[in-house]
């Protein structure tokens, strides 16, 4: 996989399907991705228990990520003031950037748990799923540590999902 691949839809939520199976629960490796687009991203074989994966990016990271697409595709002159602390190597690759903070990370996780509550509450109404679970794939994650995330949010349980993970690259934490 290429590093422009790194955010593609298919990767990340195969990647966090197998992820939460081999460090949670086996039975996840069991879900199937509907047809229906307008559903949850994976769905147990008994239809009872549904599964939305989501990407949380900061904004800066979401830039940068343009950046390298557009420089993938051969496009010149692109744009790299928006991007804050860029430094590119002699070849217009990048060499470093700012990624987030934990404040903007914590808040775009919040805003993520909210849209992800409505379109969940919107989806049990067509389709009644007994359990309903979230991955946050969360870019920059690692500037929280596991007691940073309890201490971060602490009112998770007024979210209708079963499970809650939250993963970076390296570790996969769940908060139930």
């Amino acid at each position: 996989m290429e590093i422009w691949e790194r955010y593609n839809k298919n990767v990340i939520e195969k990647f966090s399907i197998d992820l939460i199976a081999e460090s949670f629960d086996k039975k996840y490796g069991t879900y199937i991705a509907p047809k229906d687009s307008d559903n949850f991203d994976f769905i147990s074989p008994d239809k009872t228990s549904a599964i939305e994966i989501t990407l949380v990016i900061p904004e800066n990271e979401q830039k940068e990520y343009v950046y390298e697409i557009e420089k993938h595709k051969g496009k010149e002159k692109l744009k790299t003031e928006n991007i804050k602390n860029l430094r590119l190597d002699s070849q217009g690759n990048i060499a470093s950037y700012y990624g987030g903070s934990m404040a903007e990370i914590k808040n775009t996780i919040i805003t993520s748990l909210g849209k992800k509550q409505q379109k969940a509450l919107k989806r049990i109404k067509i389709k009644n799923y007994h359990y309903i679970d979230l991955c946050l794939c969360i870019q920059d994650g690692s500037l929280f540590d596991l007691n940073s995330f309890k201490m971060a949010f602490t009112n998770l349980d007024k979210y209708l999902f079963q499970n809650i993970f939250f993963y970076y690259p390296i570790t996969l934490y769940t908060l139930q």
